[in-house]
C-alpha cells in the first residue's frame, strides 16, 4: 500500500505533529508499506543534527516545497500555512499515485490540499485532527476578521464531512464530529514513543523552594497569566520556570515585572535540555484556559511525555485531559483560579510526599498511549479503509 501524508511539520522539525508522525510513518514502512510525506522545507539545519536518530527509514520518502521561514506574528503563521499550502499542490500531485491521502491539520489550508489531490488522484481522504477544529476558531479568534472566522468554519466543516475517515485524538470529540455529520470517525490518541533512548531522568537535589516548571508553547491557549499570578500570590516559597516562546511571551513578561514576580523565563528546550528541566522540577504544569469550550476535547500531547516520565503534575485542564490526570494517579488537577492553584502549591511545598507518584504514569502510557501501538491501529483502520473503497469501485 502507498501512503500519502500532508503535514505542515515533519522530521527534522522538534513538534508535536512531527513526534506523532515520526513514530506513525516508521510503523507503516516497517510493515512493508510506502509512505510519500509532502512538507515544507526546514531553514534550521541545527535541527538536522538534533534528530539526526530519528531520521526516517527506507519506505518514507520526504518530499520538500518551498517555504518560508516561520514568522514570529499570527497574521504571518497563517500566512505562511496559506502559502505552503498552495506550494504543496504540485509537489503533491508529482509523488507516485497514493492508495490513500492523509492530511493532518492545524495547518487548516492543509486540509484543503489534501482534499484536492484526493479527488484528483480518486483515493480516500482521511483527515487527521490533532485539535477540536473547527470549534477551536470560534474559541480563539485567531482569524481577525469577524466576517472570516465562520467562513472557514464552514469551508472546514464541509472538508470533514466530505472525509472518507476522520481521525481525532479524543473521544469526546470524534462522538461529537459524527453527530454533526462526519462519515467515520475515529480516535487515534497522542501518546508517546516508548522505545525512544534516553529517557531517564537523572535525580536532583531539591531546594527550599518548590521548583515549578511550564514547558512549552506560549500562547493565549495556556492562559498562563493566571500561573504569574498565583506564583506572585505564593511568594517566596515557589520558584517558577517557564521555558518556550509564543505570541505572549513579552506580555508574560512585562506582567511578572509589574507583580513583581521573580519568573525565570527560558529559551525553547530541545533534546537532552528538555529532560534537564523536567528533571530540575517538583512539579509540572499542563494548563489550557477554561473559557474555551472546545478544549472539553483537548489533550496537550506534552501530558503524554510527563506521564510516561513519572514526572508530577499540576493540571489545570478539564474533560478528557483532566479525566487522564486523575485516573493514572500522577498529579492533582486544580481549579483555574489564581486562588486555588496558590493554595495547591503551598500544599505541595508544606506536603512532599504528595509529589510521588512512583511509576503510575508510565505504566499508564504503556497501557493506553504508546504510539507504536497506536501506529499500528492506524494501519488497520487505513487498510479496512481502502479495501471497503476498493471493493466499492
Amino acid at each position: 500500500m502507498r501512503i500519502l501524508l500532508l503535514t505542515h511539520s515533519f522530521w527534522p522539525d522538534i513538534s508535536p505533529p512531527q513526534r506523532r508522525w515520526g513514530v506513525f510513518t516508521r510503523e507503516f514502512a516497517t510493515t512493508g508499506h510506502q509512505v510519500d510525506v509532502v512538507a515544507p522545507k526546514v531553514f534550521d539545519q541545527n535541527l538536522i543534527k538534533i534528530s539526526q536518530r530519528l531520521a526516517p527509514p527506507e519506505g518514507v520518502t520526504v518530499h520538500r516545497y518551498p517555504s518560508i521561514s516561520k514568522p514570529s506574528t499570527m497574521v504571518g503563521k497563517l500566512t505562511k500555512h496559506a502559502l505552503d499550502a498552495l506550494r504543496s499542490i504540485p509537489t503533491a500531485l508529482r509523488t507516485s499515485k497514493p492508495d490513500v491521502v492523509i492530511a493532518t491539520v492545524p495547518a487548516i489550508p492543509t486540509l484543503a490540499v489534501g482534499y484536492l489531490v484526493s479527488r484528483l488522484r480518486r483515493v480516500p481522504f482521511i483527515v487527521d485532527l490533532r485539535d477540536a477544529w473547527p470549534d477551536l476558531l470560534q474559541d480563539s479568534q485567531v482569524l481577525r476578521f469577524p466576517w472570516l472566522e465562520p467562513l472557514v468554519s464552514r469551508v472546514l466543516t464541509f472538508m470533514i464531512h466530505r472525509s472518507d475517515l476522520v481521525v481525532t485524538v479524543s473521544e469526546g470529540f470524534s462522538r461529537k464530529l459524527a453527530s454533526e455529520g462526519a462519515r467515520k470517525a475515529i480516535t487515534i490518541s497522542n501518546g508517546v514513543d516508548i522505545d525512544r533512548y534516553g529517557m531517564d531522568l537523572l535525580a536532583t537535589q531539591r531546594g527550599e523552594r518548590l521548583r515549578v516548571l511550564y514547558l512549552g508553547n506560549l500562547g493565549r491557549s495556556q492562559g498562563l497569566d493566571l500561573v504569574i499570578r498565583a506564583a506572585a500570590m505564593a511568594g517566596n516559597k515557589v520558584q517558577l520556570r517557564i521555558v518556550g516562546q509564543g505570541t505572549e511571551n513579552s506580555s508574560l513578561q512585562e506582567l511578572a515585572a509589574e507583580l513583581g514576580v521573580e519568573v525565570d523565563f527560558r529559551d525553547p528546550a530541545y533534546g537532552p535540555s528538555v529532560l534537564d528541566n523536567y528533571a530540575w522540577a517538583d512539579t509540572c504544569l499542563v494548563t489550557l484556559r477554561s473559557d474555551w469550550d472546545s478544549f472539553e476535547h483537548t489533550i496537550p500531547s506534552k501530558l503524554y511525555e510527563l506521564l510516561f516520565l513519572d514526572c508530577h503534575i499540576t493540571g489545570l485542564v478539564k474533560g478528557e485531559a483532566a479525566a487522564i490526570i486523575r485516573a493514572s494517579g500522577s498529579g492533582q488537577v486544580v481549579e483555574q483560579s489564581e486562588h486555588a492553584l496558590a493554595q495547591h502549591l503551598l500544599k505541595l511545598h508544606a506536603e512532599r510526599d504528595l509529589l510521588t507518584t512512583g511509576h503510575a504514569g508510565s505504566e499508564w502510557v504503556r497501557r493506553n498511549a504508546a504510539l507504536p501501538a497506536l501506529g499500528q491501529q492506524y494501519l488497520r483502520e487505513i487498510k479496512i479503509l481502502t479495501d471497503q473503497y476498493l471493493e466499492s469501485k
